[in-house]
């Protein structure tokens, strides 16, 4: 039976699929959009899923960098942001949610720890709503809707923390294992091929870098010692040799005195 895995990019973009389709949901179900329709939030719905699939499909590396990466969550949640305001407006208490459940899941060490963020933040919610504090009037789809809204924001937001500290963690063994293996290598170089991740080529040069350093330090103080070891040498054959003449001379003067 074949398996099915799902690699770094695919995972992100099925993530923003379901991001995507809560959205959706809310605005289809939104008081707002059914008193007056628009076209705008569908749009900007709708575009980006595209952006989403450009990240998927493009080759590109230079989408695969930190600051391309960071620059794509920020569009996320300028895009939630502003869904969010068209489909229930602006929801002091629904932003305050949001916010602090992208906050508390960015903090998790676990991704399944972000279930549980969800699961308090809906609590928290629906005894806000019981109280008549939140979302009054709010018919009971709406409401489940948010609940469901704020599981999906706290695993993707948790998705995408993990996917920094992952490649962070990667990118320190790889440097910890290529300077193992450059000093079994004798100290040279590791070489890489020219279509590596750039993160990745640059941590190999840092490494590499560090390892030049490293030999040629050694290979100075290897060579302070040889000349250390001639200058030690040489003082030993003067000692020795001013020994001898000391010698002959005090054999003479007794010689003489005989």
């Amino acid at each position: 039976m074949k398996a099915f895995s799902l690699d770094d990019r695919t995972t992100a973009f099925a993530f923003r699929g379901v991001l995507f389709l809560s959205m959706l949901l809310m605005l289809v179900h939104s008081q707002r959009q059914e008193k007056v329709l628009e076209l705008a939030p569908f749009v900007l719905a709708a575009f980006h899923l595209f952006t989403s699939f450009v990240l998927w499909k493009s080759d590109d590396r230079r989408l695969a960098t930190p600051n391309a990466q960071s620059a794509a969550f920020l569009w996320d949640i300028l895009v939630v942001g502003s869904l969010m305001y068209f489909s229930e407006g602006f929801d002091d208490e629904l932003y305050l949610m949001f916010f602090l459940i992208m906050f508390m899941s960015a903090l998790m060490t676990k991704v399944w720890h972000s279930f549980l963020i969800g699961t308090v933040a809906s609590l928290l919610y629906a005894a806000m709503w019981n109280k008549g504090h939140v979302a009054v009037d709010m018919p009971t789809t709406n409401l489940l809707l948010r609940f469901a809204f704020f599981h999906v924001m706290a695993f993707f937001t948790a998705v995408m923390a993990e996917r920094v500290r992952s490649r962070e963690e990667r990118i320190n063994n790889l440097e910890i294992r290529l300077a193992l293996e450059k000093l079994a290598n004798g100290g040279w170089g590791i070489r890489y091929e020219d279509d590596i991740d750039p993160e990745v080529a640059r941590s190999v040069r840092a490494v590499n870098s560090v390892m030049d350093n490293l030999a040629q330090a050694l290979e100075r103080v290897m060579k302070q010692n040889e000349d250390l070891r001639d200058v030690a040498a040489q003082a030993l054959a003067q000692l020795a040799h001013e020994k001898e003449r000391l010698e002959a001379q005090s054999e003479k003067k007794h010689n003489q005195a005989r």
